[in-house]
């Protein structure tokens, strides 16, 4: 086994396509034919595993720090900014941001998309988009707090609130 991981079991980490999940075990998996020494992660709805020596991953990152956790805070707060009504701009900023994992980015598209929201209606990919985000956001954010979802939920709408009061309605 590695002795110098960039992991520990305990911790939690950010994958791309599975969100927040946190650091079971460690275990040996066949890869390419052979035995490796992998990280067991289990998360809200699945589990996945990935060797502990990949320190080049581009798909796993440790959660926020609590100081980007106020970054999040401020971003969600500030107005929202050139809202486009281009859906094929909307689409792209969605795709860019499911493709990546990190959660400034997360917290303006939701802030961004909320505004969208009170503005206009979403369509059903936009709005399913914002939920999704959402839910990841709230995840990361409830491992770094130890904080209920329900409470930083509503925390996280407060803030949304917020944000849209500074746009001003055409």
């Amino acid at each position: 086994m590695d002795i110098n991981l960039l992991y520990s079991v305990d911790d939690w980490v950010v994958h791309t396509k599975y969100g927040v999940g946190q650091i079971k075990t460690i275990e040996v998996k066949p890869i390419l034919g052979e035995n490796t020494d992998c990280f067991k992660v289990k998360t809200y709805d699945c589990t996945y595993w990935f060797p502990t020596n990949d320190f080049e991953n581009p798909r796993i990152r440790s959660v926020a720090s609590k100081d980007v956790i106020q970054q999040i805070i401020k971003n969600l707060r500030r107005k929202s900014s050139q809202l486009d009504t281009d859906r094929a701009i909307w689409k792209q900023r969605i795709e860019e941001t499911q493709a990546n994992s990190d959660v400034l980015t997360l917290s303006l598209i939701i802030r961004d998309l909320s505004t969208q929201k009170k503005l206009r209606q979403l369509n059903q990919t936009e709005d399913d988009a914002l939920e999704y985000f959402k839910d990841r956001l709230l995840r990361e954010w409830s491992s770094i707090t130890g904080d209920e979802m329900n409470k930083l939920r509503s925390e996280l709408n407060s803030y949304i609130q917020e944000s849209q009061a500074k746009v001003k309605v055409d």
